[in-house]
């Protein structure tokens, strides 16, 4: 898909790797509907999206809310018409072990991470159909196809996300209308906050892994997932691979995770070396 001239909708833009797709996007030349809750932190994004020269619509909107979804929606169609692109980036994760999280903590990351995508595809998705053409982008996470210690609550919802997206991914096969996952490992961001993740338990994979840009990870999204309409994006090369690993051998997986990541990262420094 040519990105110059379309119209797309992001949530989760306020901040992050949300804050990062949206820019990219306004880049490449499409108007964004910037969607959020925090409004004081989209308008100041829609300067930076209207300073590259495209349109920008501020809707400020809690994604978990399923009535003002349609609300949302049916502004933005009404303003713009059917978008061409929608990316749900909106998250939310507490990073606790399972006996400590809490039933309202645990509603509260599958609402915003799941429900808060289906609420937005359900409200889209038809027309996209109807017109013959779309690009439907989840951020799930790479905890949404291996899960952690102190990501149950996460895991769980970003698993349930990537179930969705491989199901209407092969609903919609012929149609025009592309669904995509994305399965980024860490980022620098305020998401993964140091100073609160515990850390007992924690491989170290995830401990010592470096983490990537939201920039870098919002060009590669776009670029895969919205200009080639790639299924299922899982970055980086070690993220993907560890993931391929555990879906053949939850024991593999294991033995990655605790056992083998430094030998593995010195042979890597080594191949590089030579």
């Amino acid at each position: 898909m040519k990105i110059r001239g379309k119209t797309a909708v992001v949530t989760g833009a306020s901040s992050g790797l949300g804050r990062a797709i949206a820019l990219s996007l306004a880049r490449g030349g499409a108007d964004v509907a910037l969607v959020a809750r925090r409004e004081d932190l989209l308008r100041e994004l829609a300067q930076e999206v209207e300073a590259l020269g495209r349109r920008c619509l501020v809707v400020p909107t809690d994604v978990a809310d399923a009535a003002r979804v349609r609300s949302a929606s049916q502004a933005i169609v009404n303003e713009v018409g059917t978008p061409d692109i929608l990316v749900n980036s909106a998250g939310v994760a507490v990073w606790k072990p399972f006996l400590e999280i809490s039933d309202a903590e645990h509603e509260a990351m599958m609402n915003v991470n799941f429900w808060g995508a289906y609420h937005w595809i359900r409200c889209l998705l038809p027309a996209m159909k109807e017109r013959g053409s779309g690009r439907i982008i989840n951020i799930s996470a790479g905890t949404g196809k291996i899960g952690l210690p102190v990501t149950s609550g996460f895991s769980a919802s970003k698993f349930a996300l990537t179930g969705l997206s491989e199901a209407l991914h092969r609903e919609f096969l012929g149609t025009g209308l592309h669904v995509s996952c994305v399965h980024p490992g860490n980022i620098r961001t305020d998401f993964w906050d140091e100073r609160t993740v515990p850390k007992q338990g924690l491989p170290a994979l995830v401990r010592f892994s470096p983490k990537m840009s939201p920039r870098a990870v919002a060009r590669d999204v776009v670029f895969f997932c919205v200009r080639l309409g790639v299924p299922v994006r899982t970055l980086p090369v070690f993220v993907a691979l560890l993931t391929k690993v555990n879906a053949l051998s939850i024991r593999a997986g294991d033995l990655m995770l605790w056992k083998w990541f430094f030998p593995l990262l010195l042979l890597v420094v080594a191949l590089a070396l030579l």
